[in-house]
């Protein structure tokens, strides 16, 4: 199989989903890697090392998307509009997140792809077996520090949530010494009291779509603006409408606003702010899944492959499986097919 490896376009994304010695085990195992050139710079991994792992290397996204013609594309972040028209007829393997950016399924049936989302890989546990949600808790409250006015032994946190982002986020707050309280369900409605003494508000709870139609806030605005003066907000979530009523989401190149006089920070990539550490991660655990696509010759009958098999078929975006696909039709759709 040609599998593909573009260089991310999203704004200051400098990660990469695989790394040369990934590449070398699939080229090992009979496939052709091209990389995109530069794709690995901004972790300080050159083109050279992708070459000497037996990968290619091209620079023109156009032909480096032609080749994944009956092959796969792996990548960060789903596809921009214009990346989208440079592919046609492959396996389109990234975060694509299509719940909440139904304009996709257009995307995607509009050239002849299907997806694999990655965060929809789980196996009988339901555990996700492409995760970093960790990482985001340990990267979310690591980088909130920097707009404390105090050293961290002196500062109090407030968790909302239990999974797995918040329990980076307990990890990060015992490492540097923050005194931390994980508010149950029954103490939420004592939320307002706790904000009052807190340094820094850490959401990690996953809101539910029928709370997030209603705008159903566990944290208002007023009591954001009756918390302890100088608390920062660190929205891990990243769910609009969102808990916490003040927060809307921000990016790498603007990670912070202030609103009501506090510090918010709500970023949409946590893992993206120590992006050698993320992409290790991600490319060791994309290696085995890729190569149970790729040695499948694709997803035609990727439910009978032992081990993984199994979890990728139940995170195949196929566009058709909406009925009309066209009717997801963004509002600035792909260009022409490249043929």
């Amino acid at each position: 199989m040609r599998i593909v490896v573009p260089k991310e376009t999203y704004p200051s994304e400098k990660r990469v989903m695989v790394l040369p010695a990934s590449a070398k085990v699939l080229v090992e195992s009979g496939h052709s890697v091209c990389v995109q050139a530069g794709a690995g710079s901004g972790i300080s991994v050159p083109d050279e090392k992708y070459k000497n792992a037996g990968a290619s290397i091209i620079s023109d996204a156009i032909e480096l998307y032609k080749q994944a013609t009956e092959g796969m594309v792996i990548k960060v972040k789903s596809p921009s509009p214009e990346e989208f028209s440079f592919m046609r007829n492959a396996i389109l393997f990234c975060m694509l997140h299509i719940q909440q950016n139904k304009e996709r399924i257009f995307y995607l049936g509009s050239q002849e792809l299907v997806g694999v989302a990655m965060e929809n890989i789980r196996n009988e546990r339901n555990q996700r077996l492409i995760d970093q949600t960790h990482l985001t808790g340990l990267a979310g409250v690591y980088f909130s520090i920097r707009y404390s006015q105090q050293i961290p032994d002196d500062m109090k946190a407030v968790i909302l949530g239990y999974g797995n982002v918040a329990n980076g986020a307990i990890t990060a707050c015992s490492r540097l010494g923050i005194s931390y309280k994980i508010m149950r369900k029954s103490e939420l409605k004592h939320l307002p009291l706790w904000l009052a003494d807190m340094d820094l508000l850490i959401n990690a709870i996953t809101w539910p779509e029928k709370q997030r139609e209603k705008k159903e806030y566990l944290v208002t605005r007023e009591d954001i603006r009756n918390s302890k003066p100088g608390m920062i907000v660190l929205d891990l979530s990243v769910d609009f409408p969102n808990p916490i009523e003040t927060v809307h989401s921000t990016t790498y190149q603007n990670p912070c606003y202030i609103e009501e006089d506090r510090v918010h920070i709500s970023i949409y990539g946590y893992p993206g702010l120590v992006p050698i550490t993320s992409s290790r991660i991600y490319s060791e655990q994309i290696l085995p899944i890729a190569l149970a696509i790729a040695n499948n010759n694709g997803l035609s009958d990727i439910k009978k492959v032992e081990g993984v098999g199994a979890h990728i078929a139940r995170a195949i975006e196929d566009p058709h499986k909406y009925g009309d696909w066209t009717a997801y039709k963004p509002l600035t759709s792909p260009g022409p097919k490249i043929e």
